[in-house]
């Protein structure tokens, strides 16, 4: 009962508290994102919208899958993730913002609002899949927006109602009523592993759905049949690189002492074990097409094998994989913040310029010069900046740390 005890004594020390200067910066990036793509809307509006997109997909797909892995964990009943759990689940809270922001997207391009009817050339040219049947049919815009908007509306949904049901114990107990918490956290931990296998059924499908309408039909003729999987692989690559960064940002706080190098070894070790999914997966993307030598499927990647992409793909093929392989294949790289923070800011660069290289050859001009990614960089401000925004004002109401989940206590007790 020592944890208990310990937990409950300071309860009201584990909600997050950001600095004048925080708030301050954080806000700043928001303003620079805004500015930025409002300036773009004018300059080069289809650029803007695909930084738009690729942002919103980078950010949106951190956020789910924050909560998504606390359902793996659910499911399951893990406990060595205990201590780490809110903190990824705290990424959720972006979930409502970035769907509010697809749903804006969408009725800009079913409006023609700014440009953002030309972003998908099947939209802008409807006779275009005439003579591919079957994506005549499911690349119907009206269709693709409803179906879409329903994705997001139930994925926004489940996620609200996870929140509330994990953080609703954890406030009773702040407040001081023990037995309600109690109550709650048993409450919460069966229905948590009751629902959570199928509701991870659902994000999978809500979430590949979005991916291949949003991006992967940017090219309307090209397609992959693995590009649900390949985009959960950048999702859970990026996600524990950024559960790490957080976890090394805590380790100070009351919070913090909660961690213990077994979390970060464990988180490490996923990055690693995803870092080497993901190449494996777009390998598997380059072989099949080079075997398979078909116009349609080829022709995505000669595009990227041109300037200037071709040295963004050179670049990534060393930040996404080769470089953090081989980085974190000593253990004390798992929790060695001098060697585990840089690897994992690299991972989510070169998981951002992949995501860059989906969208922006897709709606560059034809001929138009591209030098300095300025309005790909000033909208990934704007989305950082909100990110951290939502993640703090949901810290701010809610503890880091699961207090009152019934599994923590066996988690700090035990041996790993």
């Amino acid at each position: 009962m020592k944890h208990n005890d310990d937990l409950y004594e300071k309860r009201n020390s584990f909600f997050l508290e950001l600095s004048g200067a925080g708030k301050s910066g954080i806000l700043l990036a928001i303003a620079i994102g805004v500015v930025v793509f409002g300036v773009g809307l004018f300059v080069e509006p289809t650029r803007a919208w695909g930084s738009l997109l690729f942002n919103l997909m980078f950010f949106f797909s951190l956020a789910l899958g924050g909560v998504a892995f606390g359902n793996m964990q659910d499911v399951v009943g893990a406990t060595w993730g205990r201590p780490i759990k809110r903190i990824h689940e705290s990424f959720g809270a972006f979930v409502p913002w970035a769907s509010g922001i697809f749903i804006v997207y969408l009725l800009a391009i079913k409006l023609d609002q700014l440009g953002a009817g030309k972003i998908y050339k099947w939209v802008a040219d409807p006779h275009m899949l005439d003579h591919f049947h079957g994506k005549n049919i499911w690349l119907q815009y009206d269709f693709m927006m409803i179906r879409d908007i329903f994705a997001i509306i139930l994925t926004v949904g489940f996620t609200r109602w996870h929140l509330k049901l994990t953080s609703k114990r954890d406030l009773a107990l702040v407040e001081g009523n023990k037995d309600e918490a109690k109550r709650l956290g048993k409450e919460a931990q069966a229905t948590l592993k009751y629902w959570s296998a199928p509701i991870l059924v659902v994000y999978s499908l809500t979430f590949s759905l979005i991916a291949f309408d949003l991006t992967m039909s940017l090219a309307p003729t090209w397609f992959s049949t693995l590009w649900g999987g390949w985009s959960f692989a950048i999702m859970m690559q990026t996600l524990m690189a950024l559960t790490l960064i957080i976890m090394f940002y805590l380790k100070d706080t009351q919070v913090g002492q909660y961690i213990k190098r077994q979390q970060f070894h464990d988180v490490g070790k996923l990055m690693f074990g995803f870092t080497v999914f993901f190449a494996y997966l777009t390998y598997a993307h380059i072989l099949t097409y080079w075997y398979g030598n078909v116009p349609e499927e080829t022709s995505y990647f000669l595009t990227r094998m041109e300037a200037p992409w071709i040295y963004m793909v050179i670049a990534s093929l060393f930040l996404s994989f080769f470089f953090p392989f081989f980085a974190m294949i000593p253990r004390v790289s798992k929790w060695a913040g001098s060697i585990t923070i840089p690897v994992a800011v690299v991972i989510l660069l070169a998981q951002w310029i992949n995501y860059l290289l989906v969208v922006i050859p897709e709606v560059q001009p034809a001929g138009k010069s591209w030098v300095f990614p300025w309005i790909e960089l000033g909208v990934f401000f704007g989305f950082l900046g909100l990110f951290l925004f939502s993640i703090f004002q949901f810290g701010k109401k809610v503890p880091m740390l699961s207090i009152a989940d019934p599994l923590l206590e066996k988690a700090l007790h035990e041996e790993h």
